[in-house]
Protein backbone atom coordinates (compact mmCIF):
# COMPACT_ATOMS: atom_id res chain seq x y z
CA UNK A 1 0.00 0.00 0.00
CA UNK A 2 1.48 3.36 -1.05
CA UNK A 3 1.37 6.63 0.91
CA UNK A 4 -1.61 8.02 -0.98
CA UNK A 5 -3.68 4.91 -0.31
CA UNK A 6 -2.75 5.07 3.38
CA UNK A 7 -3.90 8.67 3.60
CA UNK A 8 -7.20 7.92 1.88
CA UNK A 9 -7.93 5.09 4.32
CA UNK A 10 -6.96 7.27 7.27
CA UNK A 11 -9.22 10.14 6.19
CA UNK A 12 -12.13 7.75 5.71
CA UNK A 13 -11.59 6.42 9.24
CA UNK A 14 -11.47 9.97 10.61
CA UNK A 15 -14.74 10.70 8.78
CA UNK A 16 -16.45 7.86 10.66
CA UNK A 17 -15.02 9.09 13.96
CA UNK A 18 -16.06 12.68 13.21
CA UNK A 19 -19.64 11.62 12.48
CA UNK A 20 -19.85 9.97 15.91
CA UNK A 21 -18.06 12.87 17.61
CA UNK A 22 -20.49 15.43 16.18
CA UNK A 23 -23.48 13.15 16.81
CA UNK A 24 -24.74 13.40 13.25
CA UNK A 25 -26.20 10.61 11.12
CA UNK A 26 -24.35 11.25 7.87
CA UNK A 27 -21.42 13.35 6.69
CA UNK A 28 -21.67 15.27 3.37
CA UNK A 29 -20.05 13.79 0.28
CA UNK A 30 -16.72 15.35 -0.70
CA UNK A 31 -13.80 14.89 -3.08
CA UNK A 32 -10.42 14.17 -1.48
CA UNK A 33 -7.33 15.77 -3.01
CA UNK A 34 -3.81 15.06 -1.75
CA UNK A 35 -0.96 17.53 -2.29
CA UNK A 36 2.49 18.53 -1.08
CA UNK A 37 3.04 21.95 0.48
CA UNK A 38 5.85 24.25 -0.71
CA UNK A 39 7.58 25.44 2.45
CA UNK A 40 9.38 28.34 0.73
CA UNK A 41 6.13 29.95 -0.44
CA UNK A 42 4.56 29.39 2.98
CA UNK A 43 7.41 31.18 4.74
CA UNK A 44 7.22 34.12 2.35
CA UNK A 45 3.46 34.59 2.76
CA UNK A 46 3.56 34.09 6.51
CA UNK A 47 0.97 31.35 6.46
CA UNK A 48 0.11 28.04 4.84
CA UNK A 49 -2.38 25.22 5.22
CA UNK A 50 -1.72 21.55 5.97
CA UNK A 51 -5.36 20.93 5.09
CA UNK A 52 -8.10 22.88 3.38
CA UNK A 53 -11.84 22.50 2.81
CA UNK A 54 -13.34 24.11 -0.29
CA UNK A 55 -16.96 24.56 -1.35
CA UNK A 56 -18.33 25.34 -4.80
CA UNK A 57 -21.55 27.35 -4.35
CA UNK A 58 -22.59 26.76 -7.96
CA UNK A 59 -22.56 22.97 -7.65
CA UNK A 60 -22.80 22.50 -3.89
CA UNK A 61 -19.80 20.19 -4.02
CA UNK A 62 -17.13 19.95 -1.34
CA UNK A 63 -13.41 19.29 -1.70
CA UNK A 64 -11.03 18.30 1.11
CA UNK A 65 -7.37 18.99 0.36
CA UNK A 66 -4.81 17.24 2.57
CA UNK A 67 -1.03 17.84 2.62
CA UNK A 68 0.91 14.58 2.63
CA UNK A 69 4.46 15.84 3.19
CA UNK A 70 3.81 17.10 6.74
CA UNK A 71 2.49 15.31 9.80
CA UNK A 72 -1.30 15.03 9.73
CA UNK A 73 -3.09 15.39 13.07
CA UNK A 74 -6.66 14.19 13.58
CA UNK A 75 -7.77 17.51 15.06
CA UNK A 76 -6.72 19.25 11.83
CA UNK A 77 -8.95 16.93 9.82
CA UNK A 78 -11.82 17.46 12.27
CA UNK A 79 -11.34 21.22 11.83
CA UNK A 80 -11.67 20.92 8.04
CA UNK A 81 -14.58 18.48 8.30
CA UNK A 82 -16.39 21.16 10.32
CA UNK A 83 -15.95 23.62 7.44
CA UNK A 84 -17.56 21.07 5.13
CA UNK A 85 -20.43 20.45 7.53
CA UNK A 86 -21.06 24.18 8.07
CA UNK A 87 -21.00 24.91 4.33
CA UNK A 88 -23.46 22.10 3.72
CA UNK A 89 -25.79 23.40 6.44
CA UNK A 90 -25.62 27.16 5.91
CA UNK A 91 -24.16 28.18 2.53
CA UNK A 92 -27.20 27.02 0.54
CA UNK A 93 -25.35 27.15 -2.80
CA UNK A 94 -25.06 30.93 -2.39
CA UNK A 95 -21.63 32.48 -2.97
CA UNK A 96 -22.36 35.52 -0.76
CA UNK A 97 -23.56 33.39 2.14
CA UNK A 98 -20.51 31.15 1.73
CA UNK A 99 -18.18 34.16 1.86
CA UNK A 100 -19.79 35.61 4.98
CA UNK A 101 -19.94 32.19 6.66
CA UNK A 102 -16.13 32.27 6.86
CA UNK A 103 -16.01 33.91 10.27
CA UNK A 104 -18.44 31.58 12.00
CA UNK A 105 -17.07 28.40 10.46
CA UNK A 106 -13.52 29.25 11.59
CA UNK A 107 -14.90 29.87 15.07
CA UNK A 108 -16.88 26.61 15.07
CA UNK A 109 -14.05 24.52 13.61
CA UNK A 110 -11.72 25.69 16.38
CA UNK A 111 -14.34 24.83 18.99
CA UNK A 112 -14.56 21.31 17.60
CA UNK A 113 -10.80 20.84 17.35
CA UNK A 114 -10.16 21.95 20.93
CA UNK A 115 -12.90 19.70 22.29
CA UNK A 116 -11.15 16.79 20.57
CA UNK A 117 -7.73 17.87 21.82
CA UNK A 118 -9.10 18.07 25.37
CA UNK A 119 -10.14 14.43 25.17
CA UNK A 120 -13.89 14.72 24.62
CA UNK A 121 -15.60 11.66 23.14
CA UNK A 122 -18.48 13.77 21.86
CA UNK A 123 -18.61 17.47 21.07
CA UNK A 124 -21.37 17.82 23.69
CA UNK A 125 -19.21 16.37 26.51
CA UNK A 126 -18.45 18.35 29.64
CA UNK A 127 -14.69 18.62 30.20
CA UNK A 128 -13.96 18.49 33.94
CA UNK A 129 -10.35 17.34 34.28
CA UNK A 130 -8.37 19.83 32.17
CA UNK A 131 -6.80 23.22 32.82
CA UNK A 132 -5.06 25.91 30.78
CA UNK A 133 -1.78 24.16 31.62
CA UNK A 134 -2.94 20.80 30.26
CA UNK A 135 -0.71 19.64 27.39
CA UNK A 136 -2.37 18.96 24.05
CA UNK A 137 -0.91 17.30 20.96
CA UNK A 138 -0.81 20.02 18.31
CA UNK A 139 1.15 20.57 15.10
CA UNK A 140 4.13 20.92 14.97
CA UNK A 141 4.72 20.18 18.68
CA UNK A 142 2.86 19.59 21.93
CA UNK A 143 1.80 22.71 23.84
CA UNK A 144 -0.30 23.71 26.80
CA UNK A 145 -3.82 24.92 26.05
CA UNK A 146 -2.71 28.39 27.09
CA UNK A 147 0.26 28.36 24.71
CA UNK A 148 -1.95 27.13 21.88
CA UNK A 149 -4.68 29.73 22.24
CA UNK A 150 -2.13 32.55 22.65
CA UNK A 151 -0.33 31.38 19.49
CA UNK A 152 -3.52 31.91 17.49
CA UNK A 153 -3.88 35.46 18.78
CA UNK A 154 -0.18 36.14 18.18
CA UNK A 155 -0.53 35.00 14.57
CA UNK A 156 -3.19 37.67 14.04
CA UNK A 157 -0.91 40.31 15.57
CA UNK A 158 2.09 39.19 13.50
CA UNK A 159 0.09 39.27 10.25
CA UNK A 160 -1.44 42.69 10.97
CA UNK A 161 2.03 44.02 11.86
CA UNK A 162 3.45 43.07 8.44
CA UNK A 163 4.32 46.05 6.28
CA UNK A 164 2.45 44.49 3.35
CA UNK A 165 -0.75 43.66 5.28
CA UNK A 166 -3.02 42.81 3.71
CA UNK A 167 -1.02 41.82 0.65
CA UNK A 168 -4.09 40.25 -0.94
CA UNK A 169 -7.57 38.95 -0.14
CA UNK A 170 -6.20 35.56 0.88
CA UNK A 171 -3.93 37.13 3.52
CA UNK A 172 -6.82 39.24 4.81
CA UNK A 173 -9.24 36.32 5.04
CA UNK A 174 -6.59 34.11 6.66
CA UNK A 175 -5.87 36.75 9.29
CA UNK A 176 -9.53 37.41 10.09
CA UNK A 177 -10.08 33.65 10.11
CA UNK A 178 -7.32 33.25 12.70
CA UNK A 179 -9.02 35.85 14.88
CA UNK A 180 -12.20 33.78 14.73
CA UNK A 181 -10.07 30.69 15.46
CA UNK A 182 -8.88 32.42 18.61
CA UNK A 183 -12.43 33.29 19.63
CA UNK A 184 -13.50 29.68 19.08
CA UNK A 185 -10.70 28.32 21.25
CA UNK A 186 -11.44 31.00 23.85
CA UNK A 187 -15.10 30.03 23.98
CA UNK A 188 -14.28 26.40 24.81
CA UNK A 189 -11.80 27.50 27.47
CA UNK A 190 -14.43 29.78 29.03
CA UNK A 191 -17.02 26.99 29.02
CA UNK A 192 -14.86 24.15 30.30
CA UNK A 193 -11.64 25.35 31.98
CA UNK A 194 -12.21 27.01 35.33
CA UNK A 195 -8.77 28.65 35.39
CA UNK A 196 -9.18 30.50 32.08
CA UNK A 197 -8.31 34.19 32.06
CA UNK A 198 -7.92 36.28 28.91
CA UNK A 199 -4.36 37.53 28.57
CA UNK A 200 -4.12 39.33 25.24
CA UNK A 201 -3.43 42.85 24.01
CA UNK A 202 -5.75 43.85 21.14
CA UNK A 203 -4.12 47.22 20.39
CA UNK A 204 -2.78 46.15 16.98
CA UNK A 205 -6.16 44.72 15.99
CA UNK A 206 -7.83 48.00 16.93
CA UNK A 207 -5.53 49.73 14.43
CA UNK A 208 -7.18 47.65 11.70
CA UNK A 209 -10.77 47.26 12.95
CA UNK A 210 -12.80 50.03 14.54
CA UNK A 211 -13.11 49.79 18.31
CA UNK A 212 -16.92 49.67 18.06
CA UNK A 213 -16.93 46.84 15.53
CA UNK A 214 -14.27 44.87 17.36
CA UNK A 215 -16.18 45.23 20.64
CA UNK A 216 -19.33 43.84 19.02
CA UNK A 217 -17.46 40.90 17.49
CA UNK A 218 -15.45 40.20 20.64
CA UNK A 219 -18.60 39.97 22.79
CA UNK A 220 -20.76 38.17 20.20
CA UNK A 221 -18.35 35.31 19.53
CA UNK A 222 -19.10 33.32 22.67
CA UNK A 223 -20.56 29.87 23.36
CA UNK A 224 -22.20 27.42 20.96
CA UNK A 225 -24.24 28.90 18.12
CA UNK A 226 -27.71 27.95 16.92
CA UNK A 227 -28.90 28.64 13.37
CA UNK A 228 -30.17 32.13 14.16
CA UNK A 229 -26.89 33.17 15.74
CA UNK A 230 -24.98 31.78 12.76
CA UNK A 231 -27.06 34.05 10.54
CA UNK A 232 -26.38 37.01 12.83
CA UNK A 233 -22.62 36.41 12.54
CA UNK A 234 -22.63 37.25 8.81
CA UNK A 235 -23.05 40.99 9.37
CA UNK A 236 -20.08 41.69 11.67
CA UNK A 237 -17.79 39.53 9.55
CA UNK A 238 -18.74 41.34 6.34
CA UNK A 239 -18.39 44.70 8.11
CA UNK A 240 -14.83 43.73 9.04
CA UNK A 241 -13.91 42.31 5.64
CA UNK A 242 -15.42 44.58 3.01
CA UNK A 243 -14.14 48.03 4.11
CA UNK A 244 -10.55 46.74 4.11
CA UNK A 245 -10.99 45.17 0.68
CA UNK A 246 -12.31 48.49 -0.66
CA UNK A 247 -9.73 50.66 1.12
CA UNK A 248 -6.77 48.53 0.05
CA UNK A 249 -8.19 47.95 -3.45
CA UNK A 250 -7.83 44.18 -3.16
CA UNK A 251 -10.25 43.52 -6.03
Amino acid sequence: MNREQQYRLLIKQYEKEYTKFMEIEKFPDYKLELYEIQIEKTNMAGFGAVAQALYNPKTGRHTLRICINLELKKYVVFHEFTHILDSEMYANKDSTRYAYLSGYTEYHASQVELMLLLGAKRVSDNIIDKTMLSVISTFPNDRTVEEYILSKHQFVIDMMNRSDFPANIEALKTTLGALYNYWGLRSVCKMHLCDYQEKVDNTIILNILSSQLFSVMNIFMDGWFDESKVEMSFGPYSNALMPIIIEKKLV
